[in-house]
């Protein structure tokens, strides 16, 4: 018997309507989009992510289609590099729309990826019409790509339908008929092209080969031919479902669809549509079998499921899926009388790591550090990553809550070894919080938080070590919770107020200058101490609206004075850590000053060590741009942080503040008073004026004046006092300098 399919000629299709695809993460966006396209004759398709879109892509083509560029998960240009490696959509024209700033060099690689445009919103209803129309008028039409071409028309009577099927059993020859309209046309329409990966046969009712047309030879050779089975191409694993599924002579004689593996070349995906045809009998005669080679649609299904559930940096499970086997692991442990233990892993400054060497770097040195965290468990635990430099481990199995914390050891150890990136030697530590199940949390959400609240108190005792959980953190993490959501209302209330310190000189006895302080009201007339919110508002990133309002206030204050001719005093402002990496932090303090009508100089700017030593090199760059203002800069808590002479010197300061606990036991304490004295000594030797704070006492401020301190603050002068009592110290005049006389207490 020859298996052979018969020659048949190409023919047009029918032209169907175009369609139109739109692709942007937000629904106002698309909703704005379709209706300023709605107006045209073409069917308009959304889709709200990129992995939407490939799959509306497997299963249709479009004349055209309009993509944002930013997009969470994946984005444009990435959603677009796969839409152009698909033979099917490669020609496809695509329209980058985005209502962002986009650099020449994102138009560059959107016009390198294939963009027939690239538009920015808003654009003209009109414009964005007339463009669309224009490959609606150009577009090819093709069979869609899942489409049963040939199969008798959905208008068809059904005696022609049953014609069309009797034909089949009078010759294998007539399987050719499945490609002809049946509407009297007597136009042919080709099934089985090759680039829709179609393949049609006829099957006896056992399933034995009666005709295959030659995309079946070309794929699977030799196991194709008269007397052989269907099934001998079908993936072993498969035989049972397919055979029941497409040639079981009890189910009626609607068409069934199915999807299976078959074994040509290499291993393939199928999608199969089957008909029975009976004799007049009633019994199955014969089986038609048209099918599709959906490979790469399922390879795309498999890719974007894999995006779905894990990191796109570090192919490590993310949240989602790590929340999914942390569940399946807790509501197993109790068959399994196992210990669950999650550890929650964050780098320590790794940002520093990305503001010095770049983005690049510091991708490395995740996917680095992904690797290692693999190499320190064991097959059946899980690490994933959430976001960011934050990982998580989920061990399973464990006999003893110790061995958590062996495995919290080897990873600790494991991150720590130097790592190569770009010819830098990098090293970095991390900070590790544990949780067990079912004592720290009774569901996954559960355990990821205090895990969470563990790790923070590992950081905030230095890094580098891990931390158990334990019931009094949650208490605390409650009370910051309440902390910063009180906080959001303050800001919002305008709640705080600012007061101010006096700096003194010590030589004369004049106010030489004051500190700003920020101060938080309470309704009880109680007050919240610096102390205990201006961390939670740094934790919780509400500390810029802080630092803006104190820098106002103040500028407003020293607007006030100048206008009752007090213009020689300035008031240094303290800037936090996060609004000195600001890019455009020195023109945020010029437009301050210019807003209040003072001149910069009247400002003092007060930073900490650690706020300037996290990124040396931009810290440096913008020391200098705040010093060209004529801003006077000052190192706030001198000798508590890296101390770092290196960079001290290169820094261009005019000030160092001695911290107040050293300043607390000068007279008394040898070791404290060395340590001013040398602090003294080295920023008179680098030309800078020297600050006490925390000056208590008069035996201390003896001590400073005796050894040469230049300016002294505390509450030995004034405690930190409003407006009204700061301008009044002014006006009181100088302190006495004098110590008091033998006996005094002071």
């Amino acid at each position: 018997m020859n298996i052979a399919e018969p020659a048949t000629a190409p023919t047009v299709l029918a032209q169907e309507q175009a369609s139109i695809l739109l692709v942007n993460d937000a629904p106002g966006a698309l909703f704005a989009l379709r209706a300023v396209l709605s107006d045209l004759d073409a069917e308009i398709v959304t889709a709200t992510s990129g992995e939407q879109a490939l799959l509306r892509l497997l299963k249709q083509d479009f004349c055209v289609i309009l993509m944002d560029v930013k997009m969470a998960g994946l984005d444009g240009f990435e959603t677009a590099r796969l839409v152009r490696s698909r033979p099917r959509s490669h020609d496809t024209p695509l329209i980058f729309l985005t209502s962002h700033r986009a650099t020449d060099i994102d138009r560059a690689r959107g016009y390198e990826l294939g963009a027939a445009d690239y538009l920015f919103m808003p654009v003209g209803p009109e414009v964005l019409k007339a463009k669309v129309q224009a490959f609606i008028d150009n577009a090819p039409r093709r069979p869609p790509p899942s489409a049963a071409v040939g199969s008798p028309s959905r208008g068809d009577p059904p005696e022609r339908e049953a014609g069309l099927l009797s034909g089949l059993d009078e010759s294998p020859g007539a399987a050719a008929a499945l490609y002809q309209r049946a509407d009297g046309a007597g136009t042919a329409e080709r099934l089985a092209g090759e680039r829709a990966g179609e393949y049609v046969a006829l099957l006896d009712s056992t399933g034995v080969w009666l005709y295959a047309s030659p995309s079946y030879q070309r794929e699977f050779g030799d196991a194709v031919h008269p007397g052989a089975s269907y099934l001998d191409i079908v993936h072993a694993a498969d035989r049972e479902r397919v055979a029941a599924a497409l040639m079981r002579s009890d189910l009626d004689d609607s068409h069934k669809r199915l999807q299976y593996r078959v074994l040509g070349r290499s291993e393939r995906y199928f999608e199969s549509d089957s008909n029975l045809i009976r004799a007049a009998s009633g019994a199955v005669t014969q089986v038609v079998v048209v099918s599709r080679d959906i490979t790469e649609r399922k390879q795309m299904e498999a890719y974007v499921l894999h995006q779905s559930f894990h990191d796109a940096l570090t192919g490590l499970p993310n949240r989602q899926l790590l929340l999914d086997r942390l569940g399946q692991a807790t509501t197993h442990r109790e068959r399994l009388h196992a210990q669950v233990a999650v550890l929650f892993i964050d780098l320590d400054h790794f940002k520093a790591i990305n503001d010095t060497l770049g983005h690049a770097a510091g991708d490395r040195l995740l996917q680095d550090v992904a690797e290692r965290l693999i190499g320190c468990v064991r097959d059946g635990d899980t690490v994933a990553r959430l976001g960011g430099d934050e990982f998580v481990v989920m061990l399973v199995g464990l006999q003893r809550v110790e061995d958590a914390a062996l495995v919290a050891e080897k990873i600790i150890t494991g991150v720590a070894a130097a790592c190569q990136i770009e010819g830098s030697e990098l090293h970095v530590s991390s900070s590790i919080g544990i949780a067990i199940f079912p004592d720290d949390g009774a569901d996954a959400d559960t355990l990821l938080r205090n895990a969470d609240i563990a790790m923070f108190h590992a950081k905030h005792a230095g890094g580098a070590r891990y931390c158990f959980f334990a019931p009094p953190m949650q208490e605390e993490a409650s009370r910051k919770l309440a902390l910063g959501s009180a906080l959001q209302r303050a800001i919002g209330a305008d709640e705080f107020v600012m007061h101010y310190q006096p700096k003194v000189d010590a030589r004369s006895g004049k106010i030489c200058g004051f500190e700003a302080l920020i101060r938080w009201p309470q309704g009880d007339g109680a007050w919240i101490p610096p102390s205990l919110f201006i961390p939670v508002a740094e934790q919780t990133g509400r500390i810029d609206p802080i630092g803006a309002f104190a820098i106002a206030r103040t500028a407003e204050l020293l607007r006030q004075w100048g206008a009752l001719g007090i213009d020689d005093v300035p008031i240094a402002v303290n800037v936090s850590a996060l609004q000195f990496r600001h890019e455009n932090v020195a023109a945020e303090l010029a437009q301050a000053a210019a807003a209040a009508g003072i001149a910069p100089s009247l400002l003092e700017i007060e930073l900490t060590e650690s706020g300037v030593m996290n990124n040396p090199a931009q810290a440096i760059e913008t020391l200098h741009q705040i010093h060209a203002l004529g801003m006077t800069i000052s190192i706030d808590d001198f000798g508590t942080g890296y101390s770092s002479l290196a960079h001290l010197k290169r820094f261009p300061i005019d000030k160092l503040k001695i911290d107040a606990s050293f300043v607390h036991d000068i007279a008394t304490d040898p070791c404290d008073a060395a340590i001013v004295l040398a602090i003294i000594t080295l920023a008179h030797v680098l030309n800078l004026t020297v600050i006490a704070e925390g000056v208590e006492t008069a035996a201390q401020m003896a001590f400073l004046i005796a050894n040469g301190c230049d300016e002294l603050q505390g509450n030995y002068f004034s405690p930190a006092v409003s407006n009204e009592d700061a301008l009044g110290l002014l006006r009181r005049g100088p302190f006495s300098m004098a110590p008091p006389p033998t006996g005094t207490t002071t």
